[in-house]
């Protein structure tokens, strides 16, 4: 995952509004992929998104660039989700994600089978890290946890899919 153009973000941060539509454009495909993994809800995801966008427009002034934005705008969006979840009790189903899809079909079905017997924080870590990029320290950020914890996050959660995959369930945590 790029972070944008430093001086979009300022001009976003100054109010100007097509320069924080370009933020929505680059992360909102990122984002709602993001918030599916974590509700599991297409809905929800939708809903929980805008939420996050919403929230990064009211407090965009107070980013100050000490992070990279996509880990900042990650941590909003994971709030969220988790306030989402509290609120609405919702029961994880199996439906997919449509943005960015694996081509392979097959491969997609495992993965997703694989990370949905993954628990939320270790599932959490490995998407933050494997998937969108961000570093130890900025999944950290994220999960607001120690970069340790990430770690062993980390290592469960490639322990948890290795056996899945296999087919292994006891092994999964």
């Amino acid at each position: 995952m790029q972070d944008p153009d430093p001086r979009t973000v300022q001009r976003a941060r100054s109010g100007d509004l097509r320069a924080f539509e370009e933020l929505v454009r680059a992360y909102q495909g990122e984002v709602y992929r993001f918030v599916w993994h974590v509700t599991r809800d297409r809905t929800l995801a939708e809903d929980v998104t805008q939420d996050t966008f919403l929230r990064a427009f009211r407090f965009i002034r107070s980013f100050r660039g000490e992070q990279r934005f996509g880990s900042w705008l990650f941590a909003i969006a994971r709030n969220c989700a988790m306030d989402a979840l509290r609120t609405h009790r919702v029961h994880p189903t199996d439906e997919e994600p449509t943005a960015r899809a694996a081509p392979d079909a097959s491969a997609r079905i495992e993965l997703q089978t694989a990370l949905a017997a993954v628990s939320t924080e270790h599932r959490e870590a490995f998407l933050l890290v494997e998937v969108f990029g961000l570093s130890y320290q900025e999944a950290s950020d994220v999960l607001d946890v120690a970069v340790g914890t990430v770690k062993s996050r980390m290592f469960r959660a490639r322990q948890a899919l290795c056996a899945a995959i296999a087919g292994d369930e006891e092994a999964i945590t």
